[in-house]
């Protein structure tokens, strides 16, 4: 659980009082109350109901100094600037539901009987899978064709992002989300394709893999992995319009979908989600690793009406990187790194 600073949050939904009465928790806000999302997480002796709250902010200093006979322990505080979250550890089983009375959340106390942690487990990643397969990725291998982007020793960019692009796609159907790509093989696709394809299916997020290269001078300094989310700087925005080489491709609703805060900020929160978990995996194996998160107005951010991001997994023009972008054990730590890092912008643990 994350503190907060809720200064820049003015209009936003805080807790106005807390009351536990009986069975019941009773939240409330200064504002009606939108959306609960209620999951649960099985412990070894304990389950942790989590309710998330969208738009919710916890005032500073304010805490949940209640107990219940069937309650562990409770912890509140605000996951990220979007939502409030509050946890309930408890032994017991929900017997009811919550439900929402305009500002008013109200948490049933756990009164069911005690959990068994095998079966409910099971229980658990059934509903999750599921949860997860209304998860829409678009996977987009950079470049193809006649295309070969970064190439260096006879190594080719487009070669490198289709074998990794297939690794991600793998580990992500594994765990429930539904995968496309913007190509499946060795061919020429414009970005202005790519991003059309992926706002034709309405995804959930669009992650865009490449590979780096450096100009000579800098052959043998710069290294290492880039994560890139969408720049509020954009030289495809001309007034209310977005260009694309110069001609107007996107305007009106669109142009503030595509270039709005909130697809900024999520974008932001993808990056660094996956940069975080590719660099984990990467320092299990290689150690430390040059690992950046950047910001900027490429088309695949841009051009996209869902949270975007732009993966580069190494140098192609530094040896050290090109070795190990060639190597499968490599390709399958960034896979994975980037796959975990989708995993856990959906389904982040506390």
């Amino acid at each position: 659980m994350i503190g907060t600073t809720t200064s820049i949050f003015a209009k936003a939904n805080y807790i106005r009082g807390t009351e536990l009465k009986g069975d019941k928790l009773k939240i409330t806000f200064k504002f009606p109350v939108k959306k609960v999302k209620h999951f649960m997480i099985a412990k070894k002796g304990f389950t942790k109901h989590i309710y998330d709250i969208e738009g919710g902010v916890l005032p500073p200093n304010h805490t949940l100094p209640f107990k219940h006979k069937n309650v562990k322990s409770f912890r509140i505080g605000q996951y990220n600037k979007h939502t409030l979250r509050i946890v309930i550890e408890t032994t017991k089983g929900q017997g009811a539901k919550h439900y929402i009375n305009s500002k008013v959340l109200i948490i049933p106390m756990p009164t069911g009987n005690r959990l068994s942690y095998n079966s409910h487990q099971k229980r658990l990643k059934k509903k999750k899978n599921k949860n997860k397969a209304k998860k829409l990725v678009i996977l987009d291998a950079g470049h193809g064709g006649k295309d070969n982007g970064a190439s260096d020793g006879g190594v080719h960019e487009k070669k490198i992002t289709l074998q990794i692009s297939y690794r991600v796609k793998k580990l992500l159907e594994k765990m429930g989300y539904k995968v496309y790509m913007t190509r499946t093989n060795d061919r020429y696709i414009s970005l202005l394709e790519r991003t059309k394809y992926a706002n034709s299916k309405n995804a959930n997020i669009f992650v865009s893999i490449h590979v780096n290269a450096s100009p000579k001078y800098k052959k043998n300094r710069l290294t290492g992995i880039e994560t890139y989310y969408l720049s509020s700087i954009n030289s495809h925005i001309k007034k209310n319009n977005i260009t694309y080489k110069g001609k107007v491709i996107y305007t009106n609703s669109l142009f503030h979908q595509m270039t709005s805060l909130k697809k900024r900020s999520y974008s932001k929160y993808l990056a660094k989600k996956v940069e975080k978990q590719i660099s984990k995996n990467i320092r299990k194996k290689y150690g430390s690793v040059v690992s950046r998160l950047k910001c900027a107005d490429y088309w695949v951010l841009t051009g996209t009406k869902i949270p975007s991001i732009l993966v580069e997994a190494g140098y192609v023009t530094h040896k050290k990187d090109r070795k190990r972008l060639l190597n499968s054990k490599y390709q399958n730590l960034i896979a994975k790194g980037i796959a975990d890092g989708i995993n856990s912008y959906f389904y982040g643990k506390i």
